[in-house]
């Protein structure tokens, strides 16, 4: 059986696999002047060795050809990865955008970076999708706003994952609605919707989004949300079928002295209003934020249905602490809802996105498709793991295991493993940016890099995300993160 997953930055992978994809030196649109690349891991997330195969093609619908090393290959089974990299890739056309579907006989993970090579860094990151729907929600978008980050703009990436054409609606929800009708999309194609040109949004606008295919068809999508002349934030938009009422977010910050802080976007799909006050956000400060207590604080405007209400501890002094840090819980009692947060590194141009973890979550294995401990360029994760069970700690056993990159480079092929205890509500951080980073009592190695799989031992639930930095700190945006992938 083919198993694919699917994401909108122009990768189409289903398993099938959805991608969406940029090669090199592709300027977007008025959004940004930068020319953005991509490139993405898999990870293979079977006990049996995968054979891949991947079909990219332009946003026009035309066949995009790749050599053959990034359209069929295998990947080696339980965590096995393989790296494809458009900007080195002889793809022709050279340049182009568009998306990747990707076949496989076993389940993948993917992972998907967009930079901006050879320029002042930008780079964002989101997750391949394994799931489809005929509707997403996209918590927050903008056209020519001004923030504290710089002029705020969006971009809608919207992947056609059906067989044949369709047409797409988006609804945008805010000071003022628009809805835009009769996109028409190729099938495996994608849509990049650049709200700079949308001349319908009078500037500055932002507000939320709805996506929606005509009747029988199903997309992917994914948003990018540029800060300034290099800030951009990538985030996955959410399916229908991954509403509901509790959402964790296992970092929160508010000014931090360099900076960091972590707006929340919550967007309300109750098919009502909710009231103010309607929605809590709970706040537990990190065990190390020495001087600091939790908080609690609610919605003060009435969210009308579809619309987003924003938890903004940039601007928002009264109710954030400078210099708080720990995890919160979005609660909206009986509504349904989705969540995403903002890091944003306010003062420079770092900038990044997560998607919140829906606490209804019962899978008790996670997948990190790329891993990396202070590579020669810098680059380097901080992983998260999320404990959901608010009443029994999660035993965990984390397995890394090495890239066939790395090892044909002349690392080792052994598989570094530890197990741990996460407390209930807790999350375990593993944080590849130190140099003195291990594995129990087993060193990492610096230049290490691979894939990480999380197994709770005693059926605890368990989910997380992950961040991408580089240590070396060069000028512009190096910050993306994106979330894990679970099975049971």
């Amino acid at each position: 059986m083919s198993k694919k997953i699917l994401n909108g930055f122009g990768l189409c992978l289903v398993v099938s696999l959805v991608l969406v994809l940029a090669s090199a030196n592709i300027t977007q649109a008025a959004s940004t002047t930068k020319q953005l690349s991509t490139n993405y891991t898999l990870v293979n997330l079977g006990a049996q060795d995968a054979h891949v195969v991947v079909q990219y093609l332009l946003d026009s619908g035309a066949t995009w050809t790749a050599p053959a090393g990034s359209t069929n290959f295998t990947i080696t089974a339980n965590g096995g990865q393989k790296i494809v990299r458009q900007y080195q890739d002889a793809m022709t056309p050279t340049s182009g955008r568009g998306s990747a579907v990707v076949s496989s006989d076993q389940p993948l993970g993917a992972v998907v970076q967009i930079l901006a090579v050879g320029q002042t860094a930008s780079s964002g990151a989101y997750s391949g999708f394994t799931a489809v729907s005929d509707k997403f929600y996209v918590p927050l978008v903008a056209r020519r706003l001004s923030s504290a980050s710089g002029t705020v703009n969006s971009q809608v990436m919207i992947q056609n994952t059906g067989g044949s054409a369709t047409t797409v609606s988006v609804q945008f929800i805010g000071a003022a609605s628009y809805t835009k009708s009769g996109i028409s999309i190729p099938a495996g194609a994608t849509y990049y919707y650049d709200l700079d040109d949308e001349t319908n949004l009078v500037a500055p606008w932002y507000g939320s989004a709805v996506v929606q295919a005509a009747s029988g068809g199903t997309v992917a999508v994914v948003s990018n949300l540029f800060t300034g002349s290099n800030g951009m934030q990538t985030y996955n938009a959410f399916p229908a079928s991954s509403v509901g009422p509790k959402w964790l977010v296992p970092l929160f910050t508010a000014r931090l002295a360099n900076g960091l802080s972590a707006p929340i976007a919550v967007q309300n799909l109750s098919g009502a209003p909710i009231a103010v006050n309607g929605i809590t956000l709970s706040c537990t400060p990190d065990a190390g934020a020495t001087g600091f207590s939790a908080l609690t604080v609610k919605n003060s405007t009435a969210v009308a249905d579809n619309a987003s209400y924003y938890f903004n501890p940039v601007t928002d002094s009264t109710n954030f602490p400078t210099g708080w840090y720990g995890s919160c819980t979005v609660d909206a009692g009986s509504s349904n809802v989705v969540a995403f947060v903002q890091m944003r590194t306010v003062g420079t141009d770092n900038a990044g996105a997560y998607e919140a973890i829906n606490a209804s979550g019962t899978n008790t294995k996670a997948f990190v498709p790329l891993v990396a401990k202070r590579l020669g360029n810098g680059f380097a994760s901080a992983v998260t793991i999320q404990n959901l069970s608010s009443t029994t700690d999660a035993n965990v056993t984390l397995t890394y295991t090495p890239s066939p990159d790395y090892v044909a480079a002349g690392g080792s092929a052994t598989a570094l493993t530890t197990s741990t205890t996460i407390p209930k509500s807790a999350s375990l951080i593993q944080n590849q940016r130190l140099t003195t980073f291990a594995v129990g009592a087993t060193a990492m190695p610096i230049g290490w890099y691979g894939t990480l799989t999380v197994q709770s031992t005693n059926s605890v639930a368990i989910d997380g995300f992950v961040q991408l930095t580089n240590v070396n700190n060069p000028a512009g945006d190096t910050f993306m993160a994106h979330g894990v992938f679970t099975q049971p």
